[in-house]
């Protein structure tokens, strides 16, 4: 009696019962392994050459001439090396000949007007991530060929007003990044379309006053930012917070069956008795008071119980293990970790740094967070060497010239705080703990306005930590020598 036949499996990952793609010198490969080996590039540990590297030697990618692969993977068009899409193709030229098509004219020609997009995408390195982006968004290819044929124009409303915008915005964004469109505050457009979209339940009086509160109060703030060019992505956050607690302070009062006109000093009060960020409603109430839409109440500043902050100790094991090779965190994390636990800098303002803020010489890193610079030694410099190495985000279409030091998947658009926050805090960083650590060390060193000075915080922010800490620099000012005679330059 025969021996039943065990399942094929991939010699990859060792997976049965699946499909499979090909079989090498190794052993059959299964579909999922065949498209990650063929997608991946780099220089081959067999004949240290840069190529496609679908093969294994020794447990390590190589070519397929070192792993013995009978299998070309030149395309038959432009000869690169790469994934096969189609045919004899590779990704790079499917994504010129299906975009060809989108972009042509009526006159059998690629648009002018839309060409500086056309070269952006069928030029990026990546060529796959724009293919599966066609793919999965029907909306934005046909919306690409109306623009091409002169179906819709070449405006931001035809953006804003199509059926469904949140599918073409990105498209938009890139409009935007290659000078199709003019700039625009896409984040005070959000934040109109989010306020209609908050208080379509709301109450209608309650709905008339908190927009006119947004109107004037966080439009009219984020249109001077925007003027003087210092709109954050944290003004956005902000203004939707303040409006999302207003919104419930103002359920909180008509479901104890008061009115604004009709809020009482024990409403307030009982309301600042729930969760600390009730006291987010405090701009509000102050408003309203001031406008006459509420009695003349008080609504007073929510004081922080304690301060959180790790050890020095926690601080310098973080350090420690940014250093380690095996940490699991990615170059850019690493290095926004780094910027925070060295210099107290909070993630928001790590997220919006710019490139020209950090000059990378052959024994330091140079960094600027105002118009002093400081030093990072080895092996610290080491942190920011491989992020500058490895900046995410560049073999797409997304960045034109890119400035940011943590650029972003949005075109022309810097990393969120909020992705530095979430991986950060998965790591086990306690990120206000780590900031107020670090600025205390860093009080104790120095005198607290020269690291004010140097780090970009206020006096009152590094003069409280000096106070906390104890050092000993209180009248570093009043008291240093006198140039000319010697002498302390005190009045006391």
């Amino acid at each position: 009696m025969s021996r039943p036949r065990s399942p094929a499996e991939c010699v990859r990952c060792g997976r049965t019962g699946v499909r499979f793609a090909t079989t090498w010198p190794e052993g059959r490969i299964c579909r999922r392994c065949y498209q990650r080996a063929t997608r991946l590039h780099g220089t081959c540990p067999g004949c240290h050459v840069n190529r496609l590297l679908p093969g294994l030697l020794a447990e390590e990618p190589c070519c397929v001439d070192c792993a013995g692969i009978p299998k070309d993977f030149h395309c038959a068009r432009c000869g690169r090396e790469d994934e096969p899409v189609r045919i004899g193709l590779c990704a790079h030229c499917c994504l010129t000949d299906d975009l060809t098509d989108l972009f042509t004219d009526t006159h059998g020609h690629i648009n002018p007007t839309m060409l500086p997009l056309f070269t952006a995408l069928t030029q990026q390195a990546h060529a796959r991530s724009a293919r599966v982006w066609l793919i999965v968004n029907p909306h934005t290819k046909a919306l690409i060929r109306d623009l091409s044929r002169g179906v819709a124009p070449l405006e931001h409303a035809t953006f804003t007003g199509h059926s469904h915008p949140s599918k073409v915005a990105f498209l938009r964004e890139l409009c935007v990044e290659h000078g199709l469109l003019d700039p625009v505050h896409l984040d005070i457009e959000r934040f109109q379309t989010w306020l209609d979209s908050k208080l379509a339940g709301a109450e209608p009086d309650d709905a008339r006053l908190l927009r006119q509160y947004a109107r004037w109060v966080h439009l009219n703030r984020m249109h001077h930012l925007a003027t003087t060019g210092q709109l954050k992505k944290g003004t956005f956050l902000s203004a939707k917070q303040s409006t999302t607690v207003a919104l419930e302070f103002l359920r909180y009062i008509r479901d104890r069956g008061h009115s604004p006109a009709t809020c009482t000093q024990t409403d307030i009060d009982d309301w600042l008795i729930g969760p600390t960020t009730r006291s987010l409603a405090r701009g509000f109430v102050r408003w309203s008071v001031s406008h006459r839409h509420l009695p003349s109440l008080e609504f007073p500043y929510r004081v922080a119980k304690a301060e959180p902050i790790i050890t020095q100790q926690q601080r310098l094991d973080h350090i420690t293990r940014l250093l380690s090779p095996t940490n699991a965190l990615d170059p850019d994390e690493r290095a926004a970790a780094l910027l925070l636990l060295l210099y107290g800098q909070p993630l928001v303002r790590i997220a919006q740094m710019r490139l020209h803020q950090l000059t990378a010489t052959e024994t330091a890193i140079i960094v600027a967070f105002t118009g002093d610079v400081l030093t990072i030694p080895s092996p610290f410099d080491r942190v920011i060497r491989e992020h500058l190495a490895a900046l995410p985000h560049q073999t797409t279409s997304a960045h034109r010239d890119n400035q940011w030091l943590f650029p972003g998947g949005r075109p022309g658009q810097h990393l969120h705080q909020g992705t530095l926050m979430n991986k950060l805090r998965n790591a086990g960083v306690d990120l206000r703990g780590a900031r107020n650590a670090s600025l205390r060390a860093l009080v104790l060193e120095l005198p607290a306005p020269v690291v004010a000075d140097s780090l970009n915080y206020s006096y009152q922010v590094t003069d409280k930590h000096r106070q906390n800490t104890g050092a000993t620099f209180a009248d570093y000012v009043s008291r240093r020598p006198s140039p000319n005679t010697g002498t302390s330059t005190s009045t006391a």
